[in-house]
């Protein structure tokens, strides 16, 4: 009688790797250690490029030797670097990660590609492409000139990269607003209701609801003179490759004066063709 063979094990089933909308939709981190630790980075600002630790402390509750661990374990990856005795700015680890994001990222590739012709076809305006990063809307590419001439001079656009956009006002946001998933917009309104309210979004959740469903089934936000009384904005949804998710949104900026006499729907097509091409470029 042959010798009973041991069992063999089944192979585990793959395991695919999540998808963009389960990380999304995952529990925040607890407040470990290395959250905590990274918490030092959202304290830099374009107003405070320089901070110091005693600062740190003060702001984030730390006790001074924990300050000091975090500072230097952030210094040690490259990520900080002391500019003076007690004080420090970020690194040149940023840097290093600003270019090989440049070189990897998706949607600046298909910014980068699409932009320019879009661009070129109304020369005295300015197309953005912008993504959202936690509650904060920022430009990742831009293309026009650095100046617009309407009312009389020139206007320049303040829109550079990784420049944060507020994220209930103008065009750019808007677009990318009205098209998150309804739990996250109703959590947005849960906590920053009065923001909401003062961006002239609505006075409560019905009306705040209703506002965004529009924007969502007209596929567009135009304004004109929300930030400067000279310029008008268009801005369309840009979607994943999928569709299942928003990926930014394609704006175009130009002056408020020509812009009655435009083809507000061959403008609205034009952005539209624009955003499916980003979207059908990106990975």
């Amino acid at each position: 009688m042959p010798p009973e063979m041991p069992p063999v094990a089944s192979p585990e089933p793959a395991t695919a790797p999540p998808s963009a909308s389960a990380l999304a939709e995952a529990p925040a981190a607890p407040p470990g250690s290395l959250v905590r630790m990274l918490e030092v980075l959202d304290q830099f600002a374009p107003d405070q490029p320089v901070i110091r630790v005693d600062d740190l402390q003060a702001r984030l509750g730390y006790t001074k030797s924990t300050a000091y661990r975090y500072v230097k374990a952030l210094c040690d990856a490259g990520l900080l670097a002391q500019a003076s005795q007690g004080r420090y700015s970020l690194g040149p680890r940023i840097v290093e990660l600003e270019r090989l994001m440049r070189i990897a990222d998706p949607l600046l590739q298909a910014g980068e590609a699409v932009l320019p012709d879009l661009a070129a076809e109304m020369p005295n305006s300015m197309v953005l492409l912008c993504s959202l990063y936690r509650d904060k809307v920022l430009c990742v590419h831009r293309e026009g000139p650095e100046a617009i001439e309407a009312g009389g001079g020139r206007i320049s656009i303040l829109r550079a990269r990784g420049l944060p956009l507020p994220l209930f006002q103008g065009a750019a946001s808007l677009a990318i607003l009205a098209s998150l998933p309804a739990p996250r917009i109703r959590a947005l309104f849960m906590q920053r209701q009065a923001e909401m309210v003062a961006a002239g979004l609505g006075e409560d959740w019905p009306a705040v609801r209703q506002r965004l469903a529009g924007i969502r089934r007209d596929g567009q936000v135009t304004t004109v003179g929300r930030f400067n009384r000279h310029l008008a904005a268009v801005a369309v949804p840009v979607r994943s490759r999928d569709g299942s998710q928003i990926a930014g949104s394609l704006t175009r900026i130009m002056p408020a004066e020509s812009f009655p006499a435009l083809d507000a729907a061959r403008l609205i097509q034009r952005l539209q063709a624009g955003a499916n091409e980003v979207s059908a470029r990106l990975a």
